[in-house]
């Protein structure tokens, strides 16, 4: 789930906690930080996934994430996350959450945009284990899996509920309280199976850091496309 190169070196630079994270609703992810995630794919023929693939348009009132903006034979990930530091991170219970959509539809009709997943997650890192939860929304049109959440359990997804592909808001809450090793995910108001996840990492920063991270990667193109749709998902309403 977070084992991805860019992240590492944001987090071991020492990013810095941005003003106006809190208890309160915020609109948009502006003062997020955006990166390339791991869950990336080129095609034969086809440059590595890099910056110039994922965007995040802050419009106020949400945000828009976007995976393979130039519609490239790839599968871009996109991750925005905010991050808290310190060690009482791992002292305290940990609770953040916002809302997503789908500004279209996953189909295999095709067209411009398509999906592979919509992703978020809440973690803390110790130093040497990352402790959290996170959920996979599984929005490939040709999977059998299309429209299951998943679960983070440490190295793996496993099976926690299943939430029609649709165009609506939904909301996703996160508690983490690494003292007592126990999470809750909530999904639209219902609480879904998940593990308390511990993912060991190496090369990462020894600060202890809080992260609530949100995610969208792009439709897996093929061996050898030369060309494949976009991927957006709008958040917006995250507390922390």
């Amino acid at each position: 789930m977070t084992n991805r190169r860019q992240f590492l070196t944001a987090l071991g630079g020492g990013v810095a906690l941005a003003a106006g994270i809190g208890a309160g609703r915020h609109r948009d992810l502006s003062g997020w930080t955006t990166v390339v995630g791991d869950g990336v794919f080129a095609a034969a023929g086809q440059d590595p996934v890099s910056d110039a693939d994922i965007a995040v348009e802050h419009r106020g009132t949400a945000s828009l994430l976007a995976a393979n903006v130039r519609n490239r034979g790839v599968m871009a990930h996109v991750i925005s996350y905010k991050s808290k530091a310190g060690p009482a991170q791992m002292r305290r219970t940990q609770r953040a959450g916002f809302a997503f959509r789908l500004p279209y539809l996953p189909s295999t009709a095709g067209g411009p945009r398509n999906a592979q997943t919509v992703e978020g997650g809440l973690f803390v890192w110790d130093g040497a284990i990352d402790h959290g939860t996170a959920f996979q929304w599984v929005l490939n049109p040709w999977l059998d899996t299309f429209g299951h959440v998943l679960a983070w359990t440490g190295d793996s997804w496993t099976s926690s509920g299943y939430l029609e592909p649709d165009t609506s808001w939904h909301r996703v809450a996160f508690e983490v309280d690494p003292v007592r090793h126990t999470v809750r995910l909530v999904l639209d108001g219902k609480r879904l199976p998940a593990p308390y996840s511990r993912t060991p990492k190496v090369g990462w920063d020894a600060t202890v850091t809080a992260r609530l991270q949100a995610e969208a990667i792009s439709l897996w193109p093929g061996e050898s496309a030369t060309w494949a749709p976009r991927h957006e998902v709008l958040v917006r309403d995250w507390t922390w």
